[in-house]
């Protein structure tokens, strides 16, 4: 797909696992952030012949405290978890551990509470529960639950921008390119879809933005025409913050239509 601009892998957040046939056990590992730390840990865990099934860090800046949270399968060892945990607090760099047992045979979880982005709350919402919200939803309601997916995409798109803006004030971002750029590079990091700014004219303004793999539009399937109104709102207010005006969206191709990717055309209200 010409629009990836590079390597396409999905990026697992992967908060708990089924499993079957398999021990399980999460460990909370509780560093000095410091270079060479990560490496270390893991680097430990393999030369003991366990496999790591996933692995996610916190960041903090050097010597601070970090956290790096483990998924390991202990299936083919006689090690125990809480004899690897003695182990790896004898390191230098890290402070505690934490061993997470399965909740229930055949079901893990990493114990993490509450789930962050940056500084600030947030809830993931999978694929059954966005199918309940963009496509149950609105058929139920029918027009009236497509105008309020439309609504609440703006001004979940407002609020969003704003805290985002926020943000790039704070690193000294000025330029209203430099800002797309960031909005561009935040909306596929939160998994909308991947997209594309093909057109602009701030004197209208106008936004034209081609959207590879529309979440909303690609759950729907076929259904024969455009189908994003969240999306679509979420864009409209996205934009109308960046202009300081109310700004409409309109989607002129679909994926649902079967077009390869969806079109939005945004301009003043």
């Amino acid at each position: 797909m010409e629009s990836s601009g590079g390597i396409e892998a999905p990026f697992a957040i992967d908060r708990f696992m089924f499993y079957s046939g398999r021990r399980l056990y999460c460990l909370i590992v509780e560093v000095i952030s410091r270079p060479g730390v990560l490496a270390s840990v893991t680097s430990f865990i393999a030369d003991r012949g366990l496999d790591i099934a996933y692995c996610s860090t916190r960041a903090a800046r050097a010597s601070d405290k970090g956290v790096i949270r483990l998924f390991i399968d202990f299936t083919d060892t006689m090690i125990r978890p809480e004899t690897l945990a003695g182990q790896l607090e004898a390191l230098k760099a890290v402070k505690r551990v934490e061993v997470i047992r399965p909740t229930v045979e055949g079901f893990i979880s990493n114990g993490g509470f509450p789930l962050v982005i940056g500084p600030v709350r947030a809830v993931l919402l999978d694929e059954a529960a966005l199918k309940g919200l963009l496509i149950e939803f609105r058929r139920r309601l029918g027009t009236g639950g497509e105008a309020m997916l439309y609504h609440l995409g703006v001004e979940i798109g407002r609020e969003r921008w704003r805290y985002i803006l926020r943000q790039a004030e704070g690193i000294g971002v000025g330029e209203e390119s430099d800002r797309l750029l960031i909005m561009t590079e935040i909306f596929k990091s939160m998994g909308y879809g991947i997209p594309e700014i093909v057109e602009r004219n701030d004197k209208l303004p106008y936004i034209a933005v081609r959207v590879w793999r529309n979440i909303e539009c690609e759950l729907a399937g076929r259904v024969g025409h455009p189908y994003s109104h969240f999306i679509r709102g979420l864009l409209a207010g996205l934009t109308g913050l960046l202009y300081d005006m109310d700004m409409r969206a309109r989607e002129t191709k679909c994926i649902a239509a079967g077009d390869p990717y969806c079109l939005f055309e945004i301009t003043a209200k």
